[in-house]
């Protein structure tokens, strides 16, 4: 647990990147990472909606929704954060933590819809068949 929490505080708070031969932890570090960004962007999207009445991302914020997005915001994070560290697309660092946290949602959305388009091409047509 301290070998984790080091390297949590390393990445976070000293910008080093963190690599997996030095902390066997490192991809559940980024996931927590990216889960720690990814609150501090919903914080701070509800804060420019109390004083400017928008949110940023386009989130509908009320007193029943926001307990439920800032939720989902996080563990959304999180999860997406652990398997782009598992498929090894970004390196364990801030940088990177903070692109998943903002962008997750986005980038969730484009592979399913990418999915969605491929699965239509692979199932034949019944149209020629009489």
């Amino acid at each position: 647990m301290g070998q984790f929490l080091e390297g949590l505080y390393r990445m976070l708070f000293k910008f080093e990147v963190i690599r997996i031969q030095d902390n066997e932890y490192a991809v559940l570090i980024f996931a927590f990472g990216c889960a720690t960004v990814g609150a501090l962007i919903f914080l701070a999207d509800l804060a420019f909606f109390v004083l400017r009445g928008e949110s940023l991302l386009d989130i509908k914020h009320s007193l029943k929704n926001t307990p439920v997005f800032g939720f989902a915001w996080v563990i959304g994070a999180l999860i997406i954060g652990y398997i782009a560290q598992i498929a090894s697309i970004f390196q364990v660092s801030i940088l990177a933590c903070a692109t998943v946290g903002v962008t997750w949602p986005v980038v969730l959305k484009q592979v399913l819809q990418k999915a969605g388009k491929k699965e239509e091409v692979q199932q034949p047509s019944d149209e020629g068949k009489t």
